[in-house]
């Protein structure tokens, strides 16, 4: 059912961007909000003219993580006994959006679409498939091809997942720029969810296009991959017609083993145990990376903040890999499991052997504040964001979870705080390092409740208090 987000005019929003009149935007976005406009929905309309602008790419992966963080507003409302459908909490993440996207905004306004010829499925030479096809094109570095093929399968009427998965799978085997590749196609889509596909779908494939090829050096990992993955012995087939229950439990041994002094080829192969010969799903080892990649960013200190957002880059990639098995399950995709548990592992080799250990004890509040009482516990909560007390700020989070209060509502909290940050200074790393750590704390698996999985909550609270 269209929404009123999606049925708003906003040629104003957009005029008061161009402009670059950060006052008049504030006060236009509010005037679409107060008629009833979600912000995510608002952002998401800004983000198809942003991409055609976003050279760089960092712009649609804020708007992505912007436009998905508004939605948990719902529930902090529900909680406050406020109309759910009161989209004014929502619009700092709107306006920061906003903001972080005049530039592209600015240069999208002005471009003419201008698609290349579609190459159509049915126009393949013979023996190739679309699959064959892209992936050539991706390790070719063949841009013009990527994005024909893809204009190709939208000119079909090929289904959401379709697209996904012919993008997952071909580029699951190449890592570059700190996977941000497939990091650009994840979120891009995200914000495509955002507006619909369907007519507004180009705008997020010609975008795509330029960032998926091979075009700078892969780490010497990544070729590790691969072969282990080429070898029959190691084959992913049989997942397929997997009929058991998975057995989430037996990704947990991938934790330490990624955070060990094993080799590459360990690593692989202790990802290939897990997800074929032990049980568990892609979803469940999703979830188990990006917990260990929370637990790496326990190891950088508070006062670098460039290296606490390189290392920040696995969890922002592991998130995206766990993200891709909700919306596909083809076998293609695996490998991005092994891309992604390297990636990590190649992390934890980088940082310091003995690296201090950031404090997450709880500590005494110098706010009062808090109680039982969910409400009044948020409202500390985001006063402790304000003054950017760390340690208070976990100790109160901890507490309302323990209470058994709405996860997604205290979410809501924190990213209302990570609007805070200044999103054109920071690249939006703020913005998309909550919403990883977010969403993997809320999907993490009820089979393996049992695991403490705080080092993530703590991941977003450093992500908007260190800034």
């Amino acid at each position: 059912m269209p929404t009123v987000g999606m049925n708003t005019d906003i040629t104003s929003l957009v005029n008061t961007i161009v402009a670059g009149n950060t006052e008049q935007m504030a006060s236009t976005a509010r005037e679409l909000v107060d008629s009833g406009a979600g912000a995510s929905e608002l952002i998401g309309r800004i983000g198809m003219i942003a991409a055609r602008g976003d050279n760089e790419g960092h712009i649609i992966l804020t708007l992505a993580a912007a436009s998905m963080m508004s939605r948990w507003f719902i529930s902090l409302q529900h909680l406050r006994g406020e109309d759910p459908m009161d989209h004014r909490p929502e619009l700092p993440l709107l306006f920061q959006a906003a903001t972080a996207a005049t530039a592209a905004v600015q240069a999208g306004s002005k471009v003419q679409e201008n698609y290349p010829e579609p190459l159509f499925p049915s126009e393949l030479p013979e023996g190739q498939t679309v699959n064959t096809m892209l992936t050539g094109a991706i390790f070719k570095g063949d841009t013009l091809t990527v994005e024909r093929l893809l204009f190709g399968l939208y000119g079909t009427g090929a289904d959401y997942r379709t697209t996904c998965i012919r993008v997952y799978d071909a580029i699951s085997t190449t890592f570059q720029r700190a996977g941000h590749p497939f990091m650009f196609a994840v979120r891009g889509f995200q914000l495509l969810d955002a507006v619909e596909w369907s007519t507004r779908t180009p705008n997020i494939l010609h975008w795509l296009a330029p960032h998926i090829p091979v075009h700078t050096e892969e780490p010497a990992w990544v070729e590790t991959v691969r072969n282990f993955l080429s070898e029959p012995s190691h084959s992913l087939a049989s997942y397929r017609t997997r009929l058991a229950a998975p057995r989430d439990e037996n990704a947990l041994p991938l934790r330490r083993l990624i955070l060990s002094d094993a080799t590459m080829p360990q690593i692989c192969q202790g990802v290939f145990d897990a997800l074929m010969k032990n049980g568990a799903s892609s979803r469940g080892i999703g979830s188990v990376l990006a917990l260990t990649a929370s637990d790496l960013l326990q190891r950088v200190g508070d006062a670098d903040r460039d290296a606490f957002i390189n290392v920040a880059h696995g969890l922002l990639f592991a998130s995206a890999a766990r993200l891709a098995f909700t919306q596909v399950q083809e076998v293609e995709a695996l490998p991005l499991m092994f891309m992604a548990a390297c990636y990590l592992h190649a992390l934890h080799a980088e940082l310091p052997a003995q690296a201090a250990t950031t404090q997450t004890s709880p500590t005494r509040s110098t706010i009062m504040g808090g109680g039982l009482i969910a409400p009044s516990l948020l409202e500390t909560l985001s006063e402790q964001l304000q003054a950017q007390d760390l340690n208070a700020a976990f100790a109160t989070a901890r507490r309302y979870l323990m209470l058994g209060h709405d996860i997604r509502a205290m979410f809501a909290v924190i990213a209302l705080a990570a609007a805070q940050a200044d999103a054109t200074a920071d690249a939006g790393h703020t913005l998309q390092i909550t919403q990883a750590a977010g969403e993997e704390y809320m999907a993490w698996p009820a089979a393996l409740r049992d695991t403490n999985i705080d080092s993530l909550l703590h991941a977003a609270l450093r992500a908007v208090i260190r800034q």
